[in-house]
């Protein structure tokens, strides 16, 4: 079905994302944020990982690699890591050169928002939401770049993600929110939960995880804290800071009186049990923005269980496929696209 941009349906789908702006959404990222500013994403990490870990695959574990390698060429790399168990130190190979894949393109996103500080829409919606009585935003991301983060900086608002702030910042007591202020005026804070860890979370030979901002290369024996897909997720999403940081993020979404999805694949286990019911079983708002809808977001959204949403995918290459409860096949937009968080943003706002 075909519409065109000024058809009744459209406004209401306006008005429908308006209003879920006025109830100061949870935010959800996904990895389809980040591909938009060039973060890598699975398919090329993917790649780097085949080609960059053969290179330093210890004597012992050639063999597992082997086999590892063997299945990648016909499954994903989350699907081949839960299908094969590996040593420890193949494990964190695998996270370390997670790591060097995403850094680099993370900062490079730094240098653009430091020569632009528009650069990334977050830091317009961030403002578009505290242009209210609201004091804090809470967004939940399963990514380990600091997109986020650049983004409340740049829009002039503080940011917490359950360290103190410094060169060497410590975790703190998630039972009490981090408040910063100047004077005694409060500044307006973006919690930011992030499920599968951090580029700059580091684990210290002591057991314990700092956030080291200023660093280029992992310390001398410190590890990058984040979760890769496989079999030995499910273990380290047990231990801290992850059990507090999920917690955390399950407290949000229980609060939540509705919910942006940007990017997010209704895939991860950690957010989609409490986000399916707050959209089947609590009829919360939601709102989603994807390039392509998964069909794990379809199966969501679209079996008739959902009442109160709108999702919007790429639709050729100028033009919008919009879901609803009205049309769950879809209706498609020519020349707009609101699959693009700053293309809505202009649009709405």
């Amino acid at each position: 079905m075909t519409d065109n941009t000024d058809s009744p349906t459209l406004e209401s789908a306006y008005k429908f994302v308006q209003d879920c702006f006025a109830s100061a959404p949870i935010i959800v990222l996904g990895s389809g944020h980040s591909c938009a500013f060039d973060i890598p994403g699975m398919p090329q990490l993917t790649d780097y990982i085949r080609s960059e870990v053969p290179k330093e695959v210890a004597p012992a574990d050639k063999q597992t690699w082997k086999v590892f390698a063997e299945k990648l060429q016909r499954l994903s790399l989350e699907a081949a890591l839960q299908e094969t168990q590996l040593s420890q130190q193949l494990t964190n190979l695998i996270i370390l050169k997670t790591w060097d894949c995403i850094f680099p393109a993370d900062r490079k996103v730094l240098e653009n928002v430091i020569k632009n500080l528009d650069y990334l829409p977050l830091s317009h919606l961030y403002r578009h939401l505290f242009n209210s009585t609201h004091h804090r935003i809470q967004l939940i991301t399963t990514n380990y770049d600091c997109l986020a983060e650049y983004a409340a900086d740049a829009a002039g608002y503080a940011w917490a993600t359950g360290f103190g702030y410094g060169y060497i910042g410590n975790r703190y007591n998630h039972n009490h929110s981090l408040i910063i202020s100047k004077g005694s005026t409060a500044f307006r804070m973006v919690d930011v939960w992030k499920v599968h860890g951090s580029l700059n979370w580091y684990r210290a030979p002591d057991g314990n995880t700092y956030y080291l901002p200023s660093v280029t290369a992992p310390p001398m024996d410190h590890s990058p804290v984040i979760v890769t897909p496989g079999i030995d997720k499910y273990r380290r999403t047990h231990e801290e800071p992850f059990r507090t940081i999920i917690a955390g993020a399950d407290s949000a979404m229980d609060t939540g009186r509705s919910f942006l999805c940007i990017g997010y694949g209704f895939n991860d286990e950690h957010i989609q049990p409490k986000l399916l019911e707050k959209c089947r079983k609590y009829q919360k708002t939601i709102v989603v923005l994807a390039k392509e809808l998964t069909e794990a977001a379809k199966k969501v959204l679209l079996d008739g269980r959902c009442k109160r949403f709108v999702a919007f995918e790429q639709w050729g290459s100028s033009g919008t496929r919009m879901f609803n409860p009205n049309h769950l096949a879809g209706i498609e937009l020519t020349g707009i696209n609101l699959w693009s968080l700053g293309d809505l943003l202009d649009r709405v706002l």
